[in-house]
């Protein structure tokens, strides 16, 4: 057997077995900026370091592209505590992404596909409160009045 399949090390404690049984541990920024990213790409055929235009076209196609990807999550307003809506999530993230002037440039000063999609992810977890919901646990609670405990 490869040494690519074996375990790390055995485990002893049942946090270990935990661990393994859980194997989709990465941080939820990471796991929504890679979400977006495929998502992107897979609609637009787009590369990482492809240009970024910022007009209507790639908006709706942004758009279209991204939402599914953001059902994945659920998004808490840290001001109000209350949960929000995938689409009205990417409503603000897009105005912003739209807006801001200093976004990562290529050689020819142009924004890349990469540096628009990590920006989003960024401000996303930085003003929502974002955590992934796990397919086979997923209920309807996006739109919930209150905030699970």
């Amino acid at each position: 057997m490869s040494a690519l399949f074996r375990p790390r090390r055995n485990p002893s404690t049942p946090e270990d077995w935990v661990k393994i049984a859980d194997r989709r541990s990465s941080p939820t920024e990471m796991r929504l900026r890679a979400g977006l990213l495929l998502r992107y790409q897979a609609a637009t055929k787009a590369g990482e370091n492809d240009t970024f235009l910022r007009d209507a076209k790639t908006w709706a196609l942004f758009e279209h592209a991204v939402l599914p990807e953001l059902t994945n999550f659920t998004f808490v307003d840290k001001s109000r505590d209350i949960f929000l809506s995938p689409s009205a999530v990417l409503a603000d993230g897009m105005f912003h992404l739209w807006t801001l002037t200093e976004l990562g440039l290529d050689s020819a000063g142009r924004p890349t596909t990469l540096a628009a999609i990590s920006e989003l992810a960024n401000y996303l977890c930085a003003v929502y409160e974002t955590t992934h919901v796990d397919r086979r646990k997923r209920r309807g609670n996006w739109f919930g009045l209150s905030r699970r405990s």
